[in-house]
């Protein structure tokens, strides 16, 4: 009988004890089940939206719209992440925290539905909701440039002998993009963007890029490397030959060498071609002809020469005085078949910018046919001996060539303005050892092969269809304004 009332007793205190312990039960039952679940949604969920920041910010950047960019967004979390009972908000540009108002960033923020299995017997509420939030945009990623490389696959042209400046031996065909040649080192001190995508090595001894025999998209005097190349960021398209023959302007930086890089956009292509509406101090539309200077040297006179259109123009000898302006360029010498030659005598140039065409009928007053060219690829064949725009010997003792200065011209800062379509090979020497001349300014030929053959430092800027260094002696290249940095999209949130 006692045995009897005393099991009862302890059943009943079981079932109180249960009674009040199952809610702690469902709790912990909770938070283990329905919290790992909160949890993992909250993980995939945030992976989602920084996806989708990254995706939209890449899409402004490639020059998409806000709503293409928006949709993009929405896009891969819905459907790229399975995602598509989630409600997402972008906002371009951000709306709050450290990035709110800034131009090329976006910030995603998703909130999604969760159902709930055992946290309904506690708060009542069958499902629970999950959030995430991030910013991506454009940030900088290198230095500002002193060269850029825009050809993503340059034509092989063989450089003609005859030109009267001193070079030192070159391969008859293109081994990379950039080349730099010769047994001087080269010193940039900027960044270098390569755009062609050929192949060769990453900064890790990888493959990069196309696979082809003797061609990589940077490359320094390949099989002997004599030749060396130092920069702040040297960011390649494709690859490199050898990333030891590649350092950081900065002796104990690391190796500047970032290959598989995105392509970078032509930071010129906004300046418009040579018109008198577009600078009326600096474009004239006076036709001057061909002109070519044989001056006795010891007669002090000089020849002056003033801005205009010409047919060519050729300085042998002597002492010329370019005055200041914009030098129209469209024909050709009839023997040398060379736009522009400066070789000898003792040029000065003080803020003027020589414009190279192959369109005999250029029109200064309009542009045309050049302003269409935009950044449509020209053909790779380049016709019959027509092969070379300019030559320009920059070591002549006392001669100074330095780039338009004009406040509010758009060719502020220019020297050589190649015509976008033209791939001709503009070849540019300082062939004398003991040399005060002086170079200053930015050589733009969007398409063609520019062979500069330097010493000493350069205050320049280059930027080019493809580029070849060839160096008798060290060489520094240090332009006082640098070129835009190359930008690449980064999750800062």
């Amino acid at each position: 009988m006692g045995k009897s009332v005393f099991r009862h007793q302890r059943q009943g205190k079981i079932v109180v004890l249960l009674a009040v312990l199952l809610p702690a039960i469902f709790g912990v039952l909770a938070l283990i089940i329905d919290g790992s679940r909160m949890m993992s949604e909250a993980e995939l969920i945030q992976h989602a939206a920084d996806a989708a920041a990254t995706a939209a910010a890449a899409s402004l950047a490639r020059g998409n719209s806000i709503a293409i960019a928006r949709q993009r967004a929405v896009t891969v979390v819905q459907s790229d992440n399975g995602l598509s009972d989630a409600v997402v908000t972008v906002q371009i540009p951000p709306q709050s925290g450290l990035y709110a108002g800034k131009t090329g960033y976006v910030e995603v923020t998703i909130d999604r539905p969760i159902p709930m299995s055992f946290l309904p017997a506690l708060n009542g509420q069958a499902q629970s909701s999950v959030g995430a939030k991030a910013v991506a945009g454009l940030a900088d990623a290198t230095a500002g440039a002193a060269v850029v490389v825009l050809d993503p696959n340059p034509p092989s042209l063989d450089l003609p002998g005859g030109l009267g400046v001193v070079l030192p031996v070159m391969p008859s065909h293109h081994l990379g993009g950039l080349e730099v040649l010769g047994v001087g080192n080269l010193k940039i001190d900027g960044a270098v963007h390569v755009n062609t995508e050929w192949g060769g090595m990453d900064e890790d001894s990888q493959p990069a890029g196309w696979a082809l025999l003797e061609q990589s998209a940077v490359t320094c005097t390949p099989i002997v490397s004599l030749s060396k190349l130092r920069c702040r960021d040297l960011r390649v398209v494709g690859g490199v030959d050898n990333p030891t023959n590649y350092a950081n302007f900065v002796t104990g930086e690391k190796c500047p060498v970032k290959a598989n890089a995105k392509s970078v956009p032509d930071p010129l292509l906004s300046i418009p071609v040579p018109t008198t509406s577009a600078d009326p101090v600096n474009v004239s539309a006076t036709l001057r002809g061909g002109v070519t200077v044989v001056s006795i040297p010891l007669i002090p006179l000089p020849t002056i020469l003033q801005p205009g259109v010409y047919d060519y123009i050729q300085v042998l000898s002597g002492k010329v005085i370019f005055q200041a302006g914009v030098y129209i360029i469209r024909g050709r010498h009839p023997v040398t078949r060379i736009p522009l030659q400066i070789i000898a005598g003792e040029v000065t140039g003080e803020g003027v910018m020589f414009y190279i065409t192959n369109s005999s009928g250029y029109t200064p007053t309009s542009g045309a046919p050049d302003a269409s060219d935009g950044s449509t690829t020209p053909s790779a064949t380049v016709v019959g001996t027509d092969l070379i725009s300019g030559v320009i010997n920059v070591g002549l003792l006392g001669s100074r060539l330095t780039p338009i200065t004009t406040p509010g011209s758009p060719y502020a800062g220019m020297l050589i303005f190649q015509r976008r379509s033209d791939r001709r090979i503009l070849v540019i020497s300082r062939d004398a050892l003991i040399s005060d001349g002086v170079f200053t300014g930015t050589v733009y030929a969007k398409w063609g092969d520019v062979v500069f053959a330097g010493m000493g430092t350069v205050n320049a800027r280059f930027v080019v269809g493809s580029l070849r260094f060839a160096n008798l002696i060290d060489c520094t290249i240090a332009p006082t304004m640098l070129l835009p940095p190359a930008q690449d999209v980064f999750l800062v949130q």
